[in-house]
């Protein structure tokens, strides 16, 4: 498996998952077929509690989802960070 560098994307607080969806984690979870337990930064062991809007460091616009920790979703927008690229779903 591969990892790929990203990064938090501001301003994303306010976004509401798709219709028919609880919540960004929910989101995922349906689309990968499975619960989310940990965070998947890289390293962390922390529980998932949130459908993190992530981008590709240097790649700019295009927007995933990841399950992360509170701590972890908090990071600075400009400090990057590694997770599987299998882990992201795009948001569309």
């Amino acid at each position: 498996m591969d990892f790929v560098e990203v990064k938090n994307k501001k301003g994303t607080s306010n976004k509401l998952p798709p219709t028919g969806y609880d919540s960004w984690l929910d989101f995922w979870e349906k689309k990968k077929g499975f619960k989310a337990s940990t965070c998947e930064v890289l390293l962390c062991k922390n529980t998932a509690k949130v459908g993190g809007h992530i981008i590709k460091a240097g790649e700019g616009g295009k927007e995933y989802i990841a399950p992360l920790c509170y701590e972890c979703n908090n990071k600075p927008d400009n400090e990057v960070f590694k997770i599987y690229e299998n882990d992201l779903v795009p948001v569309k």
